[in-house]
Formats: C-alpha cells, structure tokens, sequence
C-alpha cells in the first residue's frame, strides 16, 4: 500500500485554495461595485429626493465624488426645505453657496426677511429695524422698517417725550406717526397750533422759515441736469435741448450731437445718458453691462448715473436700473422724491426725508430730512431744505447750499449766492475753485470738475487727458438763480 497524505495538510491546501479563490471573486466584485459606485449613488439619491429626502440625496451625491447635475438642484430643494421648516440660518448658509443658482440670491434675503419678522415678533424691535433696514427694498422690508420705528417710538414716549417727537416725526407721513408727533409738541409747548408746537420744539424761528423759503426759490431757479462728468468725459446739455460732449471717446460716450429734446443728461465711468422730454432715456457709450439698455423706459422723471450703471426715477416715485449691479433692492422702492449715483452704489430719499442706499457703507439713520443727495465711493452727501448738508464720512459746516455733488477725490457743494465749498480727501488732489462766482451748477469726478456758470459758459478744472477740459467754447445757455 502507498503511503497515504496526512488529512490535515491536504485539507489546509484546499482550503488555501479555496480562500484564495473566494477572495479573488469578492474582489472583483468589489471592483465592479467600486467602478459602479457613482451610479449606484446617483440612483439612491433620485430615490431619495423623490421622497423629498434632500439631505440624503445631497449626502448621498456628495460622497460619489463625481460631478452631477443634479447636485445644485437637491442642494437648492435642500435649503428650501430649511426655509419652510424655520431653520433660517442653515437655510440662508445653503443658498449662499449656490452662487446665484436660480433665484437663491432673492433667498438669501427671503431668509433674513423672515429672521427679521421674528425678531419683530418677539418685540426686539431695535434688532428687527436694523434687520429690515438692511433689506431696503426687499418685499415690503421698508414699511416693516417703518412699523418697528413706530413700536419704538411709541414705547420710548412715556419715558422721553422729546425723543418720542423726534422718532415719530422723523417717519413722516407712516400711520398717524405725524399728528402724534403734533399732540407731543403741542402738549409740551402749550401752543394750540400743531405746526407752531413742531417749530418750537425743533427750534425753528420765522425767521429760519424765511430762510427756508428763500433758499426753495433758489433751489426751484436751479438748471438741473444741464452738466455731469464721467472718468475721461464732461457733458454739458444746452437750453434748446442739445448736448455738447467732451474727452475720450473710445466708446462712443460722447457720441450726443445727435440728441434733441434732452432735459437732463448724466454720465457713468465710460457712457452717457440722456432724459427726453417725454420721459424716456436715451444712452451711447460702454455697454458691456448693459448700462445702455433703456430704450423700454417710460414715464422717467430723472435720471442718475453709476459707474456702471443707469439708474431711473419714475413719475410714481419707483425706481428703474440696468447695468453691472442688479441692485435688486431699487425694485421695491417706493415715494422716491430725489437720486444720487455714483461709484457702484445708488441713493434715494424717501417722501418723508429718509435716505436710502443700495450699499450698507451708505445706510445711516441719521440721514434724515433730507431733500438732495449724491453719492460716490464709500460714502453720501445730502442737504436739507434749511441749506445745511449731511454727510456719512464726516461733519461739513456749511450753510445755504443749494446743491451738492460727489466725487471720488473730494465734495462739492453750491451755496444761494453761486459761491462753491469744497472739501477734499486727500490734499494731492484738491482742485482751487475759490475764485469762482455766479455759479449754477457744479458736477464733481474723480481726477476733474465742471462749473456751469450764470451767463451759461462752462469751467472745468482738473486732469485733461482725453481732452476733458476743453469746454472753453461751450455756452449751455444763459441762467439765473434768483
């Protein structure tokens, strides 16, 4: 008889064979899960999202590494899902990240709207303002703003009736903030008369009331919109309706003798526009973000421009724009009575003498009674009707303007008797305009001035580079401010 194999070694060997092989076939398969992985992913997560598990299908596609289309969209029906559920902040977290998908940047202030309305509704009301504030022009963020000022005002009366008054005055026409205000100064002044009480509590004499009225008819003699500056350009709008232009032109900003019916022009960095008499605007220059795409407006009462963008005020008191910056906030502004643009911001002043801003660096609550505005980089500068200007950069102690004008470099401002105020950021670049007279209109830029004067000629002072100063030959028409 042969010698027989011990049973246990022959049985390890198959078994080695065997693990090897079963090994061998668990990593192929493993393999062919791997390679399949994505799609096993992507088709878990359709499930998932069809039973609106958003978190999971975003989960599920995250951990496939692998690009899918559908990722945003479950990510968006994510934050939605947060939004309606109350979960605010992861809601408005998600949406930012969506860089614009869809309509997540309305989201994003759908989300503080909301984070607003339940501070509101828990009475902080200080917070809710500010929080409203912010979202100017959103929704119907500015009356909220109004209604948590009125709470506050009404809460501060008992304790400080003086600074009740002025809270209650300052939101104008909302509500019945006006005839409190009145039943205030009547109350602490003992005058009968509702408008004595609120100029003896705000320290107005008859003889300020002339003053504010003699500076009105000095406003009201002004020739607006007849001159404004751009980057490398100056404009100038005749009294027949024409318009002269100056300075670069390498695309097309200068291209306006062809105008006629023109009742107020405007420039931004690198294009111009122009109000008709009808209403409508016309603009030529740069148009590479559409800051030139007005021809569809109607029924505009003024017109401002920014750098890169064309902003309108309507005869209802709402505002239009087109260009670089959505500004999606001047959509819902309302009982706009005056503009200002500049830089990459816009300015309006409410019925009631409130600024309003497109950029937070230009929001101050202490911008108020205000009847004109301009704005450029960084900052606003507005005047009132007794003549004395309001500034978000600094305090300025002039007296008897009549208008004033923004400028990258420095502040313009013009006075009743035609006198122009200056003040400048940065000593390099001020500009001499003390020896000037009979001033009426004045438009500040970046590196250069333009002065309209009375008999209708036109100084202009600065940097000449592209030829922007060469306005020596220009007569816009004859003007006077009586």
């Amino acid at each position: 008889m042969g010698k027989r194999r011990p049973f246990g070694k022959a049985f390890a060997r198959r078994a080695v064979v065997f693990s090897t092989a079963l090994m061998a076939v668990l990593f192929a398969v493993f393999l062919i899960l791997y390679a399949n992985r994505g799609t096993m992913l992507t088709r878990y997560a359709a499930s998932a999202a069809e039973r609106g598990d958003y978190a999971k299908a975003v989960s599920l596609l995250e951990a496939s590494d692998a690009e899918n289309e559908n990722l945003t969209e479950y990510r968006y029906r994510l934050a939605q899902s947060y939004l309606e559920a109350g979960k605010l902040s992861d809601a408005e977290t998600l949406f930012s990240q969506l860089s614009g998908y869809r309509d997540s940047r309305e989201m994003i202030s759908e989300c503080r709207y909301r984070a607003a309305g339940l501070l509101f509704d828990h009475g902080e009301y200080e917070a809710a303002k500010d929080a409203f504030y912010a979202l100017a022009g959103y929704a119907d963020a500015l009356a909220r703003y109004d209604a948590c000022r009125y709470e506050i005002a009404a809460a501060t009366e008992a304790k400080d009736a003086k600074e009740a008054f002025r809270l209650f005055r300052a939101l104008g026409a909302y509500g019945d903030a006006k005839a409190r205000a009145e039943a205030i100064a009547i109350r602490l002044t003992g005058e009968s008369d509702p408008q004595y009480a609120v100029n003896a509590m705000l320290g107005i004499s008859n003889e300020t009331l002339e003053q504010i009225r003699e500076l009105d008819a000095a406003r009201g003699a002004l020739p607006t919109g007849r001159l404004a500056v751009g980057f490398y350009h100056t404009v100038g709008l005749k009294s027949d309706g024409t318009v002269l232009a100056a300075g670069r032109n390498d695309e097309g900003q200068c291209n306006v003798s062809g105008w006629s019916g023109i009742v107020a022009v405007d420039c931004g960095a690198y294009h111009t526009a122009g109000l008709r008499s009808d209403g409508t605007v016309v603009a030529v220059g740069r148009n590479d973000e559409r800051q030139c795409d007005t021809e569809s407006w109607t029924d505009i009462a003024a017109i401002v421009c920014t750098d890169y963008n064309t902003v309108g005020l309507k005869t209802d008191g709402t505002v239009v724009s087109t260009g670089f910056q959505p500004f999606a906030e001047l959509s819902g502004w309302q009982h706009i009575t005056a503009l200002g643009g500049g830089s990459y911001a816009a300015c309006g002043v409410s019925e009631n003498g409130q600024v309003l801003s497109s950029h937070a660096s230009m929001r101050s609550e202490d911008m108020i009674d205000v009847i004109g505005i301009d704005v450029s980089t960084g900052y606003c500068v507005g005047f009132k009707a007794d003549g004395t200007v309001l500034c978000t950069v600094r305090p300025l102690p002039w007296t008897d303007i009549v208008a004033v004008s923004a400028g990258s470099t420095g502040i313009l401002a013009l006075d009743k008797n035609g006198l122009v105020h200056t003040y400048w950021f940065r000593s390099r670049d001020a500009i001499d305009c003390s020896d000037l007279r009979d001033v009426a209109a004045i438009a500040a830029g970046g590196t250069h001035c333009a002065f309209l004067l009375k008999d209708g000629t036109v100084v202009t002072r600065g940097e000449n580079t592209c030829g922007e100063c060469d306005t020596g030959s220009w007569n816009l028409g004859a003007t006077t401010i009586e």
